[in-house]
């Protein structure tokens, strides 16, 4: 896991991956966090891992919620703490709140639970040991009623998709998979410079092997929700398609408890 700190800083700079504004995108995921408890309305505890410059955390709290924003990357941390500032005074008028804590969940303590969990777009980091350990901690800081959303990458889609090029602002980016250990690799660097490339390995699972997977951490996988893929011929992104076709899928995990009779 030596490499998650180096890339995801590189890959901001190089791609001018930050002081972004809030995009379409990040408003429906708060709105995902929102919807997750239906029979529970209004303010929910939050806990985002892995918040990045904190724009979903930041469109969460807005929407009157009390998000813990937690990011292992110190710039991205700064640019989170920016983004926050500026919209200060909206999520002090929805009455929500945002703490932003720099530090690496997966040895991290953090009080009290939340009602919600959410873990977008970087969950698979390490070996399937260090996937339970980040869902047993999941499972301690969820309520008794509460949800974790946490988006899972699919091994189909990496491995169709294996040698796909595209580029990114001033960066070009590769995709790539290994077969043997199931992992997506995701490898960018600048144009014209790819002896500096960096390279995200995340361990891919499908519904299957996920169920597998969180036996003896806590929780159970109630539902999914399939995500989007980039279509290489079109040169477009769709935003939901099967989930046979799909990048990724949206998994829904609550206590092992809520679904025992």
């Amino acid at each position: 896991m030596e490499w998650v700190p180096a890339f995801y800083d590189l890959q901001m700079r190089w791609t001018g991956d930050g002081d972004r504004p809030i995009h379409d995108h990040d408003r429906l995921l708060a709105e995902a966090i929102t919807d997750a408890r239906p029979e529970h309305a209004g303010v929910q505890r939050v806990l985002e891992l892995g918040a990045g410059d904190g724009r979903t955390a930041v469109a969460t709290a807005e929407l009157g919620h009390r998000v813990t924003a937690v990011e292992l990357v110190a710039s991205r941390v700064a640019r989170a703490q920016r983004l926050a500032d500026k919209h200060r005074e909206s999520i002090r008028e929805r009455q929500g709140s945002l703490t932003i804590i720099e530090g690496d969940f997966y040895s991290l303590a953090l009080e009290g639970t939340f009602d919600v969990v959410a873990y977008w777009d970087g969950f698979g980091v390490g070996e399937d040991a260090d996937q339970r350990r980040l869902l047993r901690r999941i499972a301690g800081w969820l309520a008794p009623d509460g949800v974790a959303l946490v988006d899972i990458y699919t091994p189909w889609y990496w491995a169709a998709t294996a040698g796909l090029e595209m580029a990114f602002g001033d960066a070009r980016r590769r995709y790539g998979f290994d077969a043997d250990g199931e992992r997506m690799l995701d490898t960018w660097w600048p144009h014209d410079s790819e002896e500096q490339a960096v390279t995200q390995s995340l361990r891919c699972y499908g519904p299957a092997d996920l169920r597998l997977l969180l036996e003896g951490t806590g929780l159970a996988l109630i539902g999914l929700e399939p995500g989007g893929a980039w279509d290489a011929e079109a040169q477009e992104w769709h935003d939901q398609v099967p989930l046979a076709q799909a990048m990724g899928y949206r998994a829904r995990l609550v206590p092992v408890s809520r679904t025992n009779p």
